[in-house]
């Protein structure tokens, strides 16, 4: 039986299958292997090099892997006759040469669909002359109004998937069109729900009587990390109330950047209440939700539809989140409790914790219905969007 293919040009910056992690890139490797059952069509995905996913690669059927390496001589060799030859970038010189790395292997396959994962400037290289659709999946808010050739690559794409519909009204303020749909994430909800146990709350020196707020993610400003711990300050009269941060400076890695340090300080305000665990590899972050109370995601950005509030409701957390983005679509008033991004962020953020903290029977509730809600969210529902699509375009 012949298939159709179908290239898929990943972010570049982490690998798929995603060994390092990413929520990208888990996202990308979850409808791969749901095509290992299906048999849809025959996946060509460029990737960055990681000797890790590219033992895992050898286990698909209906998906080749080309792998990028920044470190060989050859490549190092033409990135940097690339640097002396192009005169403009749209992201930086390594993003643009991995993508024009991509764009020239692709044209070596007959291709029924090329899909450009969160990397919208990559259409504009002027190699990309294609004789079949691309599709742009967008994970972040970089295509609006204030993106450059903003229009140029509306245009330019067949198809432009969005992660909810606050991305897809940024991407439609440009012009109007009928090119942009939204796919919302989804998760393995099996997974979060029921995880395997294997940490305890001994293991960050947590007590049973301890309440746990969560939070999992980049430890980056955008994310409000700041205002998080600063609302912890505001929390020492409450010694057992805890904070457990799962996560680094950098997707997979366990670095520590001047943010970084800056926050571990700032927590010594609050010391005995904050546990910073650094990077957990994302197959064991169902067993760390299982050792908390609540879930916080204290973003100061346009978050697009973070994973995060999706797996802290797989696991019957209730959450508290900020009014960013598209994390109003996934969550309801009824598992989460909605802050503004305000001047009053850092005390909203206090009052929601003993809030919650004060009234078992409301905790209780918020994380039922956070069971119920993260239903639609699942990773058949998101797997289904994005196969229906790809075979739509390619029958």
């Amino acid at each position: 039986m012949n298939l159709n293919n179908v290239a898929i040009i990943t972010p570049g910056v982490l690998p798929i299958p995603s060994t390092k992690g990413g929520a990208v890139e888990n996202l990308i490797e979850s409808y791969l292997q749901e095509n290992e059952k299906m048999g849809t069509c025959q996946f060509h995905v460029y990737s960055i090099y990681e000797k890790e996913a590219k033992k895992k690669s050898t286990q698909y059927k209906y998906a080749t892997f080309h792998f990028y390496h920044p470190n060989k001589l050859l490549t190092r060799i033409q990135s940097f006759f690339y640097r002396k030859i192009q005169r403009q970038y749209y992201y930086n010189p390594y993003m643009d040469f991995y993508g024009n790395w991509a764009i020239h292997q692709i044209k070596k396959i007959k291709t029924a669909l090329i899909i450009i994962e969160n990397r919208q400037g990559f259409i504009l290289n002027p190699s990309l002359k294609p004789n079949c659709p691309i599709v742009l999946h967008l994970h972040n808010d970089t295509l609006n109004t204030h993106a450059d050739y903003a229009r140029e690559i509306l245009n330019r794409f067949d198809k432009i998937i969005t992660v909810s519909n606050y991305i897809k009204k940024q991407v439609d303020s440009i012009a109007n069109n009928d090119k942009t749909e939204v796919i919302y994430n989804g998760i393995d909800i099996e997974t979060f729900s029921s995880p395997e146990l294997i940490y305890s709350r001994k293991d960050f020196k947590l007590d049973t009587n301890d309440f746990v707020v969560l939070y999992t993610g980049r430890i980056s400003p955008i994310k409000g990390i700041r205002e998080l711990l600063q609302a912890f300050c505001l929390l020492k009269n409450y010694p057992t109330i805890k904070l457990l941060i799962v996560g680094s400076s950098n997707f997979g890695e366990n670095t520590k950047d001047t943010f970084f340090n800056e926050m571990k300080e700032l927590a010594q305000t609050a010391e005995k209440q904050i546990t910073f665990t650094g990077y957990i590899p994302y197959k064991n972050i169902p067993s760390i939700l299982k050792l908390a109370d609540i879930g916080i995601i204290p973003s100061t950005c346009e978050d697009a539809l973070t994973l995060s509030s999706l797996e802290g409701m797989a696991a019957g957390l209730p959450l508290i989140v900020t009014r960013s983005g598209g994390i109003p679509e996934a969550v309801s008033e009824r598992c989460a409790i909605i802050v503004e991004k305000d001047e009053h962020l850092i005390s909203s953020l206090a009052h929601s914790i003993k809030l919650l903290y004060n009234n078992k029977a409301l905790k209780d509730s918020m994380g039922k219905e956070s069971v119920a809600r993260s239903k639609l969210f699942s990773k058949k529902n998101y797997v289904h969007g994005m196969l229906t699509m790809i075979k739509s375009i390619t029958k």
